[in-house]
């Protein structure tokens, strides 16, 4: 009985082994394949050739000249992806809708007490070192000012 115990055990040290050899495999691909059981994620971080990104936004300013990201409700949509998507559009579209759009937050921000430090809305497309940016270096490395508009009667 003693030695039947342990062929069982070599048995399933043996299976333990095996599996876990195999699970770790992906590690030692040339190169990394993202695939279960891990993956590497190779998407966010290989065939990039910087890590700059441009980002459609509006900004608030408040009188001495600080801005911020105005929240996408006040853009026209819960949702980021869509703000991003409404005000891409607009710039699309050209000066005009740019500046509709712009004047339709600027009546919104002022509606909002949160809001009530800004003086102005900018719609302006931001290019960003993300590297740089999560780090702490949150200034854009290019701009480009698309609509400026005053916020309420401020």
């Amino acid at each position: 009985a003693g030695a039947r115990w342990a062929d069982r055990r070599a048995y399933a040290y043996g299976v333990t082994a095996v599996l876990l050899l195999l699970m770790l495999a992906p590690l030692f691909r040339r190169p990394p394949v993202d695939s279960f059981p891990l993956s590497t994620y190779p998407m966010f971080s290989w065939g990039r050739n910087d890590a700059r990104t441009t980002v459609e936004r509006a900004v608030g300013v408040d009188s001495r000249g600080g801005r911020r990201p105005i929240p996408p409700r006040l853009v026209g949509s819960e949702e980021v992806l869509q703000a991003k998507a409404t005000l891409a559009q607009s710039i699309r579209q050209g000066a005009r809708a740019t500046r509709a759009l712009c004047r339709g937050i600027a009546a919104r921000v002022a509606e909002q007490s949160g809001q009530a430090d800004l003086v102005s809305v900018e719609i302006r497309t931001d290019t960003f070192d993300a590297v740089a940016f999560f780090e702490g270096q949150e200034a854009p490395i290019d701009s480009k000012l698309h609509a400026t508009c005053k916020v309420g009667a401020r």
